[in-house]
């Protein structure tokens, strides 16, 4: 009987051990550190008069003409304009230098 509990004992250790140094993820991919942040928040300025439709992780959404639109997006995540009723050509894509910052969709590349 004490063997049979040792033996689980040591089981249980070896195992926690094992899965335990597993489940650590390295944080640098081709010796370049790879920083796990929030989403980049920026805002965006419809100066042209008419709505805009653009599309956003395969949704639409809309700015409203003369309305300031706030988002918040993963870096790397592409804005693209609809075509149709679809998404269409990349509009952007979301970088940590525009974190905070204010764009104008006139002054934005089309």
């Amino acid at each position: 009987m004490k063997n049979i509990k040792r033996l689980a004992l040591v089981s249980f250790i070896v195992s926690g051990f094992f899965f335990g140094l597993t489940s650590f993820s390295n944080l640098s991919k081709n010796n370049e550190i790879v920083l796990k942040k929030g989403n980049i928040e920026f805002k965006i300025v419809n100066d042209n008069g008419n709505d805009f439709k653009y599309c956003a992780n395969g949704g639409h959404n809309t700015i409203s003409k003369g309305t300031t639109k706030s988002m918040s997006f993963p870096a790397g995540t592409e804005i693209k304009y609809v075509d149709g009723s679809n998404c269409g050509h990349t509009w952007f894509k979301v970088t940590s230098e525009m974190n905070g910052k204010t764009f104008k969709i006139s002054q934005m590349a089309r």
